[in-house]
């Protein structure tokens, strides 16, 4: 009798707890979702807001040998959208023989700077990490701006890649990056 009496005041007690409004999911498939935004393989996107212009710079999706540009797009109106093809390509960046991928922009002081990863180096001894690339205009095109990489190392176990750019109120510029399970950040200097 017990056990029946304590089942019903379970179910009396689920039946009167309210219920969370279930929202609407966004049908993805409209056009007004704007997905995909823009045509071809890309992945990594990073975006910049410069004046009233939108910038999104993610990596080519091709294999390493044929990753070797990065493209961009920009939009006034976050619907329609320019492509600027071959902003960063492996020919303006000396050391950088194949995959050049997960660009960051960021304007400084003017001009507009777009760090990315290239080559995926497995060790020290190898050529590659993180560059920085710049450019007189957010289309570019963009051309290494050290002839090294920033980043060539390993620290704490991280890979030199995947970056972004960190500005602070106070100007300062932080490289936050990592691979293989580790994470780093440095402080950039003002040149860069």
């Amino acid at each position: 009798m017990m056990r029946r009496l304590a089942v019903l005041l379970t179910v009396a007690l689920l039946a009167a707890t309210p219920t969370p409004a279930v929202a609407a999911v966004p049908d993805q498939s409209t056009a007004e979702a704007g997905n995909p935004f823009v045509d071809g393989w890309y992945a990594d996107p990073d975006v910049a807001v410069y004046g009233d212009t939108y910038w999104v710079f993610p990596t080519t999706s091709k294999t390493y040998a044929e990753q070797t540009y990065l493209d961009a797009f920009s939009s006034t109106d976050l619907v329609t959208w320019t492509k600027h093809p071959n902003v960063l390509t492996t020919a303006n960046v000396s050391w950088a023989t194949r995959a050049v991928w997960a660009p960051a922009p960021v304007e400084r002081n003017g001009r507009y700077y777009l760090y990315f990863a290239a080559n995926d180096i497995q060790n020290d001894s190898q050529l590659g990490g993180i560059g920085v690339a710049v450019a007189d205009r957010p289309q570019g095109p963009y051309r290494d701006a050290i002839g090294r990489p920033l980043v060539s190392q390993f620290v704490n176990g991280a890979q030199p890649i995947d970056q972004d750019v960190f500005i602070d109120d106070d100007g300062q510029a932080y490289l936050y990056y990592g691979g293989w399970g580790h994470a780093n950040v440095v402080r950039l200097n003002p040149t860069w």
